[in-house]
């Protein structure tokens, strides 16, 4: 869960259909609803149940990620680990915004990023990747260190005296 402050900048203001400018086929509100939703997506850290069909249709169109096959190759691709999801806000961050915004929603795009790079919510999820990683080498480093690192000193008393001696016996029934 992302910290309140970050949550906070990412969602607002709330993205005005006055700052966009409609396309042929996508009006200055649907543009705004979009990038409203994206942003809340990422301030409330991702949840599976705003990975809409609908939502994926515009995102997969936006960032550069036309390259995706369907909705569940993009989640496993920039959802699923905390790996992901900074690649994936670094490239929003990023992104260039190419385009005219009256035949692309490259001006959504650039509102977005700026809030993305502004909110720290890209460091508070290096911070989480960092001690996740942390904690994966720990654990590698105990499974290791069982298998590597020599056994403490026995705890087994030692063998009797006559034992240890090596005294030779000279008959079997003596």
């Amino acid at each position: 869960m992302l910290p309140r402050a970050i949550a906070t900048a990412l969602q607002f203001p709330k993205l005005d259909a006055g700052d966009f400018t409609a396309t042929k086929f996508h009006t200055a509100e649907e543009k705004t609803k979009f990038g409203n939703h994206l942003l809340r997506f990422i301030a409330e850290d991702f949840p599976a149940t705003l990975w809409t069909k609908v939502f994926y249709n515009r995102l997969h169109l936006t960032f550069s990620n036309i390259a995706h096959y369907n909705m569940h190759g993009f989640w496993e691709t920039w959802f699923e680990t905390t790996v992901d999801q900074v690649t994936f806000l670094q490239n929003i961050a990023r992104y260039p915004c190419w385009g005219d915004p009256a035949f692309t929603h490259s001006d959504v795009e650039k509102v977005i990023g700026v809030r993305v790079k502004n909110s720290g919510v890209i460091a508070w999820k290096q911070r989480i990747l960092a001690t996740e990683r942390r904690s994966g080498d720990l654990t590698e480093l105990a499974r290791l260190k069982a298998i590597y690192e020599p056994a403490a000193e026995s705890t087994v008393p030692a063998p009797p005296a006559a034992l240890s001696t090596g005294a030779a016996q000279t008959d079997l029934f003596s």
